[in-house]
């Protein structure tokens, strides 16, 4: 976008690059309030996975640390930290009102978790090797900063990890939906925002100039984000129940007056046609 933009609101001439950088620095806010809300209501995080706090707290974290070593435009640095804040946040909502993924009694996986993963890797029971594990990641970025900082290869090797891990942020929520076969428990409108932004990401990217990695990442995200929409069809009764109120009633209904037309128009076909007597 050009610098220099003046958008007029109520009268006021603001830069179209405030904008911008206000919204970028508000998004992981508006994204994730209605589902933390939702958690928080129902004193259960079961249908929203843990491991996407982990991506976003990963990425968030690199780029942070890349502003340290080089240039970061202002709405992505403040997008980053706004994300690190409420992730973290988020990350202590799942885990207070996660409920048991492993059975005490037999040992085994349930419909939350596929299988037990090596080390019991960001499944743990303690919530304090959640962030134990988080602060050795910043270590580590501390020391890769304090050896390779006047080394522009290095990076450029983390800029793209911060791709690659943002490019599969959705995977996990899609794969525990596939295992459960349900939507219960995430929000429509966390859905839609993954959507509208990834979208508008990829297509940014697209018309920008940027480099074929960051093309790349963005497009197996948006790929990611429209498979849980497909699973938002496929499950269309629990699709249903993780709406808003006010806009599943409204549903309801639409479904309940199509489906009554429908028994309508079977019993009509299946009613026995009358046929004028033969006059002989």
């Amino acid at each position: 976008m050009a610098d220099g933009q003046v958008l007029e609101i109520f009268g006021l001439r603001i830069p179209v690059e405030y904008i911008t950088t206000a919204f970028l620095a508000i998004a992981p806010i508006t994204s994730y309030a209605d589902q933390m809300f939702y958690v928080w209501r129902r004193k259960s995080s079961d249908g929203f996975t843990v491991d996407t706090c982990l991506l976003l707290l990963l990425v968030a974290m690199i780029r942070l640390f890349y502003r340290i070593g080089r240039p970061l435009e202002l709405p992505i640095l403040l997008q980053s930290a706004s994300m690190f804040v409420v992730q973290l946040f988020v990350l202590k909502f799942t885990l207070v009102y996660q409920p048991d993924a492993w059975s005490a009694s037999t040992g085994r996986p349930s419909y939350k978790e596929p299988f037990r993963r090596p080390f019991r890797f960001w499944q743990w029971t303690s919530h304090i090797k959640y962030y134990m594990f988080l602060a050795g990641c910043a270590g580590l970025l501390a020391l890769g900063h304090l050896f390779f900082h006047s080394f522009d290869t290095y990076f450029a090797i983390i800029a793209r990890v911060a791709v690659a891990l943002e490019a599969i942020i959705p995977l996990p929520q899609l794969l525990l939906i596939h295992n459960r076969r349900s939507l219960s428990g995430f929000r429509f409108t966390l859905l839609f925002a993954w959507v509208s932004s990834d979208a508008v990401k990829f297509i940014q990217f697209c018309t920008d100039g940027s480099d074929g990695f960051y093309k790349i990442g963005a497009g197996i995200q948006t790929l990611l984000d429209f498979g849980i929409t497909a699973q938002y069809c496929y499950y269309r009764k629990d699709h249903i129940l993780a709406l808003p109120s006010k806009i599943r009633a409204f549903v309801v209904r639409v479904l309940a007056r199509r489906g009554a037309a429908t028994v309508k128009e079977a019993d009509a076909a299946d009613a026995p046609t009358e046929t004028a007597p033969l006059i002989v």
